[in-house]
């Protein structure tokens, strides 16, 4: 019998912890040596190389030689977070598992915080707090995450644990990462059984955590207890520069996300959880143009925006186009600037009527109330610093109605 038959055959862990890997190499030996510093030893690492280019692999095959609580998956192909995921679940055995990206820690002493909380309290899943280092990150952006990781919200039940993460009601909802959680081990087995089987990209958490919580039955928080240590800006999120290219390739796996959801809540019977799915559409497509506004070129914000229709309705991309356009004129207002004919805020107002043509909803009337007063406010301040009359209503309405050539001579550049 091999050292790891020898192993597999003993009692199962207290913990499983899934590591995915791929090209953080550089990060793993730290990653490791957090658990092996635990004061808590029934643990197993679960770490799966997936086809990293990296010497991942040796170095995780290094680590298990020496540890044997440490497993490793070699993956010859490369699947994505997701599928990796799925595998380390497949195989973890604990009766609780929790997961662990390979650029990220534990804290000292967070497995057995959680040991002890596990004794005295019965749930599904237990919300435990982080910390968090950002590197080349915004300050505000860290501050952000960290409030709505660390939100404490009281023991939910059932379809409340889905619907405080899928809300519009910002004090009351709860992240949907499915790091710093604790779960029980049969019910991740059960949730990752019932999820896709292809690869999924960025915002992957968004649709593993909607199966999650629409399985469990009770959540609890102590985000009292820091446990998770989370560096920001070592992996996918990130503000640097995007090429329209990467851009096309994340629109396209948002809108994959929205699918595999859709079909997931499609055929889920225990409650309604097609709401929780509208909300999760509504915060991928703002993430979304969230890139749009902050990493791409202006030039090459308006190519995109044809090949957007591939992955999101004219509406979908109107309405989030006139968010944008409310918060560009506001922020030339707030900076004290005057009204600019030419601003890319005039030029974006007018593509997304022209998107939005006949059709509307309420919430794109709303952006666009308020985009025509910031622009009024724009105008009185250009009248105020010229001395002169504000333009008549007549001539307010050929920059607040739509240019129809405009959006057809993008197009024509994009052929």
């Amino acid at each position: 019998m091999t050292s790891e038959q020898l192993t597999e055959s003993q009692a199962p862990p207290f913990f499983s912890i899934v590591i995915p890997s791929y090209n953080n190499a550089g990060y793993l030996r730290k990653c490791i040596l957090s658990l092996q510093k635990q004061n808590f030893s029934e643990w197993e690492a679960v770490i799966v190389i997936d086809a990293s280019p990296d010497n991942a692999f040796y170095v995780a095959s290094e680590l298990s030689e020496v540890d044997k609580r440490i497993k490793v998956i070699n993956k010859e192909k490369n699947e994505g977070t997701h599928l990796a995921r799925k595998s380390g679940v497949a195989r973890a055995r604990g009766q609780y598992t929790l997961f662990l990206d390979a650029d990220d820690e534990l804290t000292d002493n967070a497995l057995s915080s959680l040991a002890d909380l596990a004794s005295l309290y019965s749930f599904d899943i237990l919300h435990f707090g982080t910390e968090l280092f950002g590197e080349e990150m915004p300050a505000s952006t860290c501050s952000d995450i960290l409030q709505l990781s660390n939100r404490d919200l009281p023991t939910l039940h059932k379809s409340e644990i889905a619907f405080s993460s899928f809300t519009s009601r910002e004090n009351h909802r709860q992240d949907w990462r499915i790091l710093q959680r604790l779960y029980r081990t049969d019910l991740l087995k059960r949730a990752f059984s019932l999820m896709t089987g292809s690869r999924l990209g960025r915002g992957q958490d968004s649709y593993e955590w909607l199966v999650i919580a629409s399985l469990a039955n009770t959540e609890i928080f102590h985000n009292e207890m820091i446990g998770y240590r989370y560096y920001l800006g070592r992996g996918i999120t990130t503000f640097k520069p995007m090429s329209k290219q990467q851009f096309a390739a994340l629109s396209t796996n948002y809108a994959n996300l929205i699918r595999v959801a859709f079909d997931y809540a499609s055929k889920f019977s225990t409650f309604d959880l097609m709401p929780c799915v509208h909300e999760l559409h509504r915060r991928l497509l703002e993430m979304l143009f969230g890139d749009w506004y902050v990493r791409l070129s202006d030039k090459d914000k308006l190519t995109t925006l044809t090949d957007l229709r591939d992955s999101f309705t004219r509406e979908d991309i109107a309405t989030e186009l006139m968010r944008l356009t409310r918060d560009d004129a506001y922020s030339h207002w707030d900076a004290g600037d005057v009204f600019d004919v030419n601003a890319r805020y005039v030029q974006w107002k007018q593509i997304a009527e022209e998107l939005m043509g006949a059709s509307s909803n309420k919430q794109y009337e709303l952006y666009r109330s308020q985009v025509l007063r910031h622009f009024l406010d724009l105008q009185t301040r250009n009248s105020m610093a010229n001395r002169t009359i504000r333009p008549s209503s007549r001539n307010l309405l050929s920059i607040f109605h739509p240019s129809m050539p405009l959006f057809r001579s993008i197009k024509r550049k994009n052929k």
